[in-house]
């Protein structure tokens, strides 16, 4: 058993002197940016611009720390260091990464120790910081250094391997709401945030807040902008925060109309509010294509269809947007007067053929006149 908790103890001691190690490397990274990065790269540095004071949620913040070169037995140390704090010390947190895991961790710690397989490669790490595995975050600008490096098998820092990427969370106690559907995206200040409602912690001042007039949810079916719940008709407004503030902008489902087939003159296609009545028409008869429309050939109408059931017979309707509705025009062809031209066309040439014919018979049939003697 003693021996047991002497291995564990060293095992603890050694872990501390690599957080100790990782943090003076993090200060000399943040410091001379040029004598580092040369066998580990920081990339793809993903994190939260603010959080909200006191909240209980934990922050994640990811990366792609890719290395080379790395000897036998190496390790590849990263961790987050608190920048502001006196003594610097590594976040409160846990840390994940892949394809290697973490190991020798030590507890609640934004710190990971991961054995490489190969020379060189990619870890995707994850840490989750702040929230219920911290401190309470003050107010203020979070100043924090992510930073990794080469380990030599006798646990010492490879020489010129830390990289380090600088970041800041802002911390507010002012949340700025917007309640808007799920299928639409807000901008705040110019930044686009994930789509749906938002909860954003944000400074005291003049913002700007933007949301589309219209948003497809697909090709028959979109969300138009119908104004801000507190009577400001325009999607783009400029607002003065003092204090947490909730705004809520309202769409109005609408739904599409269209008509296929032969219909020309067809009118009443397009976008309806949900709920709406849509008023659609087509004329009693329309010319036929080709060279029967141009004989006369016409299609009258017979029915609106919807799928295979008929939906109304008059060439007038009205039906409710309570969905996408797509309809379909059926005519019946009307091919009369094409055979009255084409009847009296063959009259006409038969006729002309027998007159032609009786002519030359006639002239055939006639005795030849003689020649008068002087």
């Amino acid at each position: 058993m003693g021996r047991s908790f002497y291995h564990a103890g060293r095992s603890v001691l050694r872990i501390s002197k690599i957080a100790v190690l990782l943090i003076i490397f993090a200060s000399l990274a943040s410091t001379l940016p040029d004598a580092y990065a040369q066998t580990t790269t920081i990339a793809d540095l993903h994190y939260p611009f603010g959080v909200v004071a006191g909240s209980p949620d934990p922050i994640f913040v990811t990366a792609t720390v890719s290395y080379r070169n790395a000897g036998h037995s190496y390790l590849l140390v990263v961790g987050i260091v608190d920048m502001g704090g006196t003594p610097q010390t590594v976040v409160p947190g846990i840390a994940t990464s892949s394809p290697d895991q973490c190991a020798f961790q030590p507890t609640l710690s934004a710190f990971c120790i991961i054995t490489p397989h190969n020379s060189s490669g990619p870890e995707h790490v994850e840490f989750k910081i702040g929230g219920i595995l911290g401190r309470p975050l003050p107010e203020g600008n979070w100043k924090l250094n992510m930073t990794a490096a080469l380990l030599t098998s006798n646990r010492t820092i490879v020489e010129n391997s830390a990289s380090s990427a600088l970041f800041t969370i802002t911390v507010s106690s002012m949340i700025l709401t917007v309640k808007i559907p799920a299928a639409i995206t807000v901008t705040v200040d110019g930044m686009q945030q994930s789509p749906g409602p938002i909860q954003l912690p944000i400074s005291a001042g003049p913002h700007t807040i933007s949301v589309p007039s219209t948003a497809q949810v697909d090709n028959t079916t979109r969300l138009r902008f119908d104004g801000w719940a507190d009577g400001f008709a325009v999607p783009n407004r400029t607002v003065t925060i003092e204090m947490s503030r909730s705004y809520e902008a309202v769409y109005v489902t609408q739904y599409r109309l269209a008509v296929i087939g032969e219909a020309v003159s067809a009118t009443g296609q397009g976008w309806y509010d949900a709920g709406s009545i849509a008023t659609f028409s087509v004329a009693e008869t329309e010319p036929m294509g080709g060279i029967l429309g141009l004989l006369g050939g016409k299609l009258g109408f017979q029915g609106w269809y919807e799928g295979n059931q008929l939906l109304a017979d008059s060439s007038t309707s009205m039906i409710i947007m309570d969905k996408p509705h797509t309809l379909t025009v059926n005519w019946q062809a009307d091919y009369t007067i094409p055979l009255i031209i084409s009847g009296v066309v063959l009259i006409a040439l038969g006729l002309a053929y027998f007159a032609i014919r009786h002519r030359n018979s006639t002239r055939r049939g006639r005795p030849a006149k003689r020649a008068r003697s002087r």
